[in-house]
């Protein structure tokens, strides 16, 4: 029951660092047809294009023992030896491409589905995998459902394949009696051969659908609940309220020091309380004037108040000030559009007009 509510409680979809975390743990969505498929396919290869080879081989094998098998002596160890020396030879020569090819289609069928990685976890000893409690509930799951469909389709795919292709070659079965081997072994290759093929086209449908559930499946499985993914994007992205409160602080710090620099403004445009735009212009320092602090409403305020404090002198020049706070950045010179403007205030700040107190546009 309790098993039940926590699935059920599982409603968000698994996140990147979820299914990423599953696969370093080897928790991989990966088909178990598309491994049989290459299987299949391996298989038809070793016995369309090595097979007669093999039949060859080993058919000379045998002949050669039996037309040697009067003057082959087994009196000693050294004599049992040489006999399994050659057979043991011909043998490896035989199985050796059979292993490559097996194992080369099972390598491919793995890396195709996906990328190589090394997971320790899965050669990690672990008592869980022998609790049959768990191993009832992996039959009984939704993936052990799924498997089991599977392979209830694959024995009747074997046993329909097989029967129909009997009954094709019967005759031909039956004929074989009175053919010679090397017409028998032609016969059970073409089989064999048949055999093969229907069942690897018949695996590759049962691919197409297996491939695409087996990944819906996995996801299902790695879903998560509401406070599992607030409790993820806490780690990964930082406690929102703590990541509030220390852009809070910046923008309290940078704000300081942007007060800070009003003193060193060379004069402020104000609209007259909701904006206040403080400029910095020296001949000296070369470039246009630059924007050192600006601001509004309670900021705007304390600007005016600085710069009143520091004898700066205040412009009230709504249209001006608004453009300024809009367009131009702390610490950033005005553009070109400002220059005219901007500088017909500095020729008249110059010329020495009412320094004392507001001086309206």
């Amino acid at each position: 029951m309790a098993e039940g509510q926590d699935k059920d409680s599982r409603t968000e979809e698994a996140t990147d660092k979820r299914m990423s975390d599953a696969r370093g743990e080897g928790n991989i969505p990966i088909s178990r047809e598309a491994t049989n498929f290459s299987y299949l396919l391996a298989a038809l290869l070793v016995i369309s294009v090595l097979g007669q080879v093999f039949l060859t081989h080993f058919a000379e094998l045998l002949m050669g023992l039996l037309a040697n098998a009067g003057s082959i002596r087994l009196e000693s160890a050294g004599d049992l030896g040489m006999v399994f020396d050659v057979v043991g030879r011909s043998a490896a020569l035989m199985t050796a491409p059979i292993i490559l090819c097996f194992s080369a289609a099972g390598i491919l069928a793995s890396v195709l589905q996906t990328p190589p990685m090394l997971i320790f976890k899965r050669v990690t000893p672990e008592l869980s995998r022998l609790s049959p409690a768990k191993g009832w509930k992996r039959i009984f799951s939704a993936n052990g459902s799924f498997e089991f469909l599977k392979l209830t389709l694959r024995l009747i795919m074997v046993a329909a394949t097989s029967g129909a292709i009997l009954m094709l070659l019967w005759n031909e079965f039956a004929n074989s009696i009175w053919s010679d081997p090397a017409a028998i072994l032609r016969l059970s290759q073409k089989s064999v051969t048949l055999l093969l093929t229907s069942l690897a086209v018949l695996s590759f449908c049962l691919l197409i659908f297996d491939l695409p559930v087996t990944h819906v499946l996995w996801r299902r499985q790695l879903r998560m609940k509401p406070q599992e993914v607030k409790d993820e994007r806490k780690q990964s992205e930082g406690d929102p309220l703590i990541k509030a409160r220390r852009r809070s602080i910046a923008r309290s710090r940078a704000r300081q020091r942007m007060l800070h620099a009003v003193p060193r403004a060379t004069l402020v445009i104000a609209n007259p309380t909701h904006f206040a735009v403080a400029l910095r212009y020296v001949r000296s320092e070369g470039g246009a004037p630059r924007v050192v602090a600006k601001g509004q409403d309670l900021i705007a305020l304390t600007i005016r108040r600085i710069a009143e404090e520091n004898d700066i002198p205040v412009i009230e020049d709504k249209a001006l000030a608004r453009s300024l706070y809009a367009k131009v950045s702390v610490d950033q010179m005005i553009p070109v559009e400002f220059y005219k403007a901007v500088a017909a205030i500095l020729l008249r700040l110059q010329a020495g007009r009412n320094r004392s107190g507001p001086v309206r546009a």
